[in-house]
Formats: C-alpha cells, structure tokens, sequence
C-alpha cells in the first residue's frame, strides 16, 4: 500500500551526488592514518534522497526530479536508480562538460558522519530547468527543495510555485551565509537541523527550549512554518498560530544518519501532497527518518509506506 498521490504531483529540485562512503572509528587528523572497516558507493545527493524518500510512500511516477548530471558512470547510474525506484527522470539534464557530483562521508561508528562534497554538474546555471518545471506546473502538488542548486534557479522554481499557490518545502541545507532573509521567507514550511538552526539564528540547540528561542526567532522574521529536526530528539515545530514539540521514534541501533534529515523531508512532502494533515505528516515523517539511521546508504535507507505505518501502529 502508498499514499494516493497523482502522477507528476510532488516536484523535487535538488543536488545528484554519487556517495563514496567509509565507516570508521573517528576521523583522522592532519598528518595520521585511520583505518576504516567498511567502504562502499551509494546514490545520494539532498534533492536524489528526498525524491526516494518521497517515493517508497507514493504512487509510482508521482515524483518529478529536476537537476543536473555529468555525461559519465556515476551520472547513469544516479539516473537509473531513481529510475529504479519510479520516479520521473525526463527534467535531469545532461552536461557533457562536467563531471556528476560526489560526495565523500565518514561515518563513524557511534553514527555521526562528515560530509565532504564536489558538486560537478549540480552547479550549473541553467534558466531552461526552470521552463521545465512550469510546462508540469498544473500537475504539481508541492515543491520540494534545497540550497544545492544555483540560488537564483532555486528561487525560480520558488517563485514560479508561490504564482501558482503549490507550497514549497525548503531544506535550507547546505548552510550558505551569503542568502538573505527573502529567499528563506518565499516558502510556506523550512525544515533545518540543529546546526542549520544555529546558524540562521545564532541560538545553538541543545536543548528543546533552545529549539523553540530559534523557531520563535525564525517566525519573527517572516518565516510561515517553522519545523526543526532534533535528530535522537525529535523535532519542534511552530508558526505564528501554534506550537508543538515531537517525540523522537526511538529504534535499537543507529548505524549512519547520513540521510535521515532527507528521509523527514521526503516523507513530509509526500503526506502533505496526498492531503495528509500536517501534524500527522510530521509524526509519520519522524518516523521514517528514524528507520533510516538503521540503514546504511543515503536513498537505500528510504523507508516504505507500510514499514511506517507498521512501527506507527
């Protein structure tokens, strides 16, 4: 069973990087060797891990990706897998001058990880992405996103769905200092984690109440839905009208959360998108971002629909 979203209805820009991933104790310092005890490539890439995300609780097809490839292996092989996974490919373009984007991640054995990326093709600045996503406009649901592309593509795309009233979800990861307050403020839900928090608000989070001063702070300056991802903690949400806190979905061992902020935001656009209520969305999203951390790999450790709905009952 998966949620009953219609074809092309949840639109997701966002970053393709092949993931070349060790596990290891702790990184090394300058100078020192550390030897890891498992090495392996995955699909991932933010905008990749959210469509897989999004797509193992919907229909088939009903994810739209836009974003940029090199003409190279890890290139097709990223386009094949979400392929795979029944998402639309058709708005991934093709660049024969850059490489496909990677990214290098050291994960420890305690589940923390370090995330090193080149992004290649994904930083292109092509406008025509843009046309792309306004010839399927009248089918899109939600816009999901994040600070990977090129910013004035990513605001674009913004743009182009507040004119046609499609809410936007914004993960504002990557952390990029040079952005104002009037992109953050152009979409309707952001989803940032403790650290991002801190530095859109300066308000380090180690507490809930912590979590609620950065929430509190980010409202003020006009940001509609405000939802903070607490990682083993949970997550906050507010907005001008209400607030609430979320309890973590506590799971027995967490062996890389590399993706488990891209599994909450997938999974919240697509319950929203199928018209799921939003509290709702949010405790199913929680959910599956903690059956993630269970997994290794970034889109392989997607969680389905029924597996969320099972540890929910």
């Amino acid at each position: 069973m998966k949620l009953d979203t219609k074809n092309s209805s949840i639109s997701v820009l966002g970053a393709l990087n092949m993931d070349l991933i060790m596990n290891l104790d702790r990184p090394a310092n300058p100078g020192e060797t550390v030897v890891g005890d498992k090495f392996y490539t995955a699909p991932g890439g933010k905008g990749g891990n959210q469509a897989v995300a999004a797509a193992r609780v919907s229909n088939s097809e009903s994810i739209n990706f836009f974003g940029f490839i090199g003409n190279d292996s890890y290139g097709s092989e990223l386009k094949n897998y979400l392929e795979n996974e029944k998402i639309i490919t058709s708005n991934i373009f093709v660049d024969e001058n850059l490489h496909s984007g990677i990214a290098i991640i050291l994960t420890t054995n305690s589940g923390e990880n370090h995330v090193n990326a080149v992004y290649g093709a994904n930083e292109k600045k092509d406008l025509h992405l843009v046309d792309s996503f306004k010839k399927i406009i009248n089918k899109s649901k939600i816009l999901i996103t994040q600070n990977e592309l090129d910013e004035q593509i990513t605001r674009e795309f913004m743009k182009t769905a507040r004119e046609n009233k499609i809410p936007i979800i914004l993960d504002p990861a990557p952390f990029r200092e040079n952005l104002k307050f009037d992109y953050y403020k152009m979409a309707d839900f952001i989803t940032p984690n403790e650290t991002e928090a801190e530095y859109m608000t300066g308000i380090k989070i180690k507490s809930i109440y912590d979590a609620k001063k950065s929430c509190n702070l980010l409202i003020s300056k006009g940001i509609k839905n405000c939802i903070i991802t607490l990682g083993e903690n949970g997550a906050f949400f507010m907005n001008e009208n209400e607030e609430r806190y979320f309890e973590p979905y506590e799971v027995p061992k967490v062996r890389a959360s590399v993706a488990a902020g891209d599994a909450f935001t997938g999974i919240l656009g697509a319950f929203l998108a199928s018209g799921a209520e939003l509290f709702e969305s949010i405790e199913n999203a929680i959910i599956g971002s903690a059956i993630s951390v269970t997994r290794y790999g970034a889109q392989e450790s997607m969680p389905f629909y029924d597996e969320i709905m099972t540890k929910k009952s």
